[in-house]
């Protein structure tokens, strides 16, 4: 994965909400974890750098109730990807 100069100027090492979309799912993986009160609202998807690395994960919000999914590697085209959703989603 290559991480361009771009990429590390928008991303810090805290969570960054690059895209707001339409809830279409679910995003809870462990059993138990779903929160069926944030189901219907918004999916915000945010990214991060860590340790040179790009972290994403998404979360499911309706109103004050949230459901937070698994965080993961990501590469710069899922990034880029994103970024496109968030031009289009405006």
């Amino acid at each position: 994965m290559e991480i361009n100069e771009d990429t590390k100027m928008k991303l810090t090492s805290k969570y960054q909400t690059i895209a707001t979309v339409g809830y279409s799912a679910s995003i809870c993986v462990r059993r138990g974890c779903e929160n069926q009160a944030a189901h219907g609202g918004v999916c915000h998807l945010q990214a991060r750098i860590s340790g040179g690395r790009i972290i994403g994960r998404k979360i499911n919000s309706n109103g004050r109730h949230t459901e937070v999914g698994t965080a993961g590697d990501m590469t710069a085209d899922q990034l880029a990807h994103w970024e496109t959703l968030a031009c289009c989603s405006r």
